[in-house]
C-alpha cells in the first residue's frame, strides 16, 4: 500500500509509542496510509454512557472517544520507556429523527435501523481524542479533541434490499447498520462531507490534529 511518509510523522514514530485504542479494521487500514508505526490496543470501555445525559450527539461521541483513549493511556503509560500517543475514536450515526444509532444488537435491530434511514438523510459523527504523554511521568498529558460530521442521504429502500443486505451480515458491526465503503454503496445517493468519516475515521481532521500538536512542539 502506498503511504505518506512525512518527516514529522517519522519523528513521531521514532520518539513515541503510538497506540490505536480501537480494534476497528477500517481505522487501522486508514491509519496505515500515513506510514506510521503503531500498536493496536483496543479499549476495554463498555461504551455504556447514558445518551440522554448529552446535549448533542457530537458531545456523546466525543466523550466515548475520550474515555477510550484515557482507559488505554492509564493502562499502558507506566509500562513503556517512550512517551505515548494514544488515538481514541468513536463513530455513531444519527437518523433524521435525531436518534443516535450505534452497532445493531441483532438482525432485527439492523432491519429496523435501515428502515428508519430509507429515503432520508442521516448524519455520521466521529469523535477523535489524542493523548500525548510526556517522558516525565509526573506531568499531565496533552489532550487534543475534535468531532467530524458528514451527511449521508439514502435512496428509498424496500424490504427486499434491506433483507438482502442484512443477510450478508455486513451491518452487524457497523454504526448505523451500514458500510458505505462496501455493499451500502448501492443505496447511498449522496454524501456531504468527509467520505472517510463515514468509513469510521476522519483522515483529514486527524492529520490536522497531528499537525497542530507538531507545531506546538510535541513531536
Amino acid at each position: 500500500m502506498d503511504c505518506l511518509r512525512l518527516p514529522f510523522i517519522k519523528s513521531l514514530a521514532s520518539n513515541y509509542r503510538v497506540v490505536l485504542a480501537s480494534g476497528s479494521p477500517r481505522r487501522k487500514e486508514l491509519l496505515d496510509r500515513l506510514g506510521i508505526s503503531y500498536e493496536v490496543i483496543p479499549s476495554d470501555f463498555a461504551e455504556d454512557l447514558d445518551k440522554s445525559q448529552f446535549a448533542t450527539a457530537a458531545d456523546y461521541v466525543l466523550e466515548n472517544a475520550t474515555i477510550k483513549a484515557h482507559e488505554v493511556y492509564r493502562r499502558i503509560n507506566d509500562q513503556t520507556q517512550k512517551p505515548v500517543l494514544i488515538i481514541g475514536a468513536d463513530t455513531v450515526v444519527v437518523n433524521a429523527a435525531g436518534a443516535i444509532l450505534e452497532k445493531p444488537g441483532s438482525a432485527q435491530d439492523a432491519t429496523s435501523t435501515l428502515r428508519s434511514l430509507s429515503g432520508k438523510t442521516n448524519t455520521v459523527y466521529t469523535g477523535v481524542c489524542l493523548i500525548v504523554g510526556s517522558s516525565n511521568q509526573s506531568e499531565s498529558p496533552v489532550v487534543e479533541k475534535a468531532v467530524e460530521s458528514t451527511e449521508v442521504r439514502f435512496g428509498d429502500l424496500d424490504d427486499s434490499i434491506i433483507d438482502a443486505y442484512v443477510a450478508t451480515g455486513e451491518p452487524m458491526d457497523k454504526a448505523g447498520s451500514y458500510a458505505y465503503q462496501s455493499l451500502a454503496c448501492f443505496f447511498v445517493e449522496e454524501i456531504r462531507g468527509d467520505y472517510y468519516n463515514v468509513v469510521g475515521f476522519p483522515c483529514a481532521r486527524f492529520y490536522q490534529m497531528l499537525l497542530a500538536l507538531h507545531r506546538q512542539g510535541h513531536f
